[in-house]
């Protein structure tokens, strides 16, 4: 049994009501239109990596979308998302945004290209009518820009998960390829994105264990092989990989029960001044978007 991340965020943040996450019907699809070999291939990472130099993303509800040079060194790059959980991405930026691991994988053949830029967002996001509206069609210009015909989209925390979703949709909607690497499975069930894979590892640990570069490797190769292979609309392909230390469920579900506080803050932005419940109605209006 996986780990149900959703009924854990509804359970620690009671008497909040429940997250709200889009219910939604089967997802549009775009066919790859070349075989991985002769493709180039874009990231969006969703757990806020921005460039030291430069402001952090604002924590919740951030619309904005940042190009982050693919020849740039990790330690010129930081996760700046909210949740507990970006520390893994805090030890090693490839978690998080693998851009150096698919630009190995570009110089073994298994790909023809990383392009010159990757997308970089913030998935802790409750306004999803002006992220489909805005977010979705300024990432598909970007990747059409840079030539990307697949776009690799790896979602962090809980409420990432439903926004890259969505955004994997609405992109998908426009012509280009996409496939999430997910953890949160029980969120991608209802957002139900044209591709996934799905990673079980502990939430936070996106594309790999920290400083274990062959293993994230291996997932993201994977990752692109299995995207490669899909050709019914919504499919989840489950990777064979197993994270090294047995039980580290109750780890997680304990680090939450630890950070309830931090998690109840964040969700707190669903309500408007008068405690209307403006999150679940965004989530019942995206559906009839993508």
């Amino acid at each position: 049994m996986t780990l149900a991340y959703l009924e854990l965020i509804n359970r620690i943040t009671e008497p909040l009501p429940p997250m709200p996450v889009a219910r939604l019907g089967p997802p549009p699809f775009t066919p790859l239109a070349k075989p991985l070999a002769h493709a180039s291939v874009m990231i969006c990472s969703s757990a806020g990596v921005h460039r030291r130099d430069e402001a952090p993303f604002v924590p919740i509800n951030d619309l904005s979308v940042r190009l982050l040079d693919a020849g740039l060194a990790p330690a010129q790059l930081r996760p700046s998302h909210p949740s507990p959980i970006r520390r893994p991405g805090l030890i090693d930026v490839n978690v998080v945004h693998p851009y150096q691991r698919l630009a190995e994988l570009a110089a073994a053949g298994l790909i023809a290209s990383a392009t010159s830029r990757h997308l970089s967002i913030l998935g802790a996001i409750k306004t999803l009518v002006p992220m489909v509206e805005q977010m979705a069609p300024a990432m598909a210009a970007a990747a059409r820009e840079d030539g990307a015909d697949l776009l690799l989209l790896v979602p962090l925390c809980p409420a990432c998960h439903q926004a890259v979703g969505i955004l994997a949709r609405a992109i998908e909607r426009s012509g280009i390829p996409t496939v999430v690497l997910c953890s949160a499975l029980d969120i991608i069930e209802l957002v139900r994105p044209p591709r996934t894979v799905f990673l079980d590892y502990p939430l936070g640990n996106c594309a790999g264990a920290p400083k274990d570069a062959e293993g994230q490797r291996r997932i993201l190769a994977a990752t692109l092989e299995a995207a490669a292979g899909m050709s019914l609309p919504g499919a989840v392909v489950e990777l064979d990989e197993a994270w090294p230390e047995p039980g580290w469920e109750k780890a997680v579900v304990e680090q939450y029960e630890r950070e309830a506080a931090t998690v109840a803050a964040q969700r707190a932005h669903e309500f408007d001044a008068e405690g209307r419940h403006v999150a679940a109605e965004q989530a019942e209006l995206v559906a009839a978007m993508v």
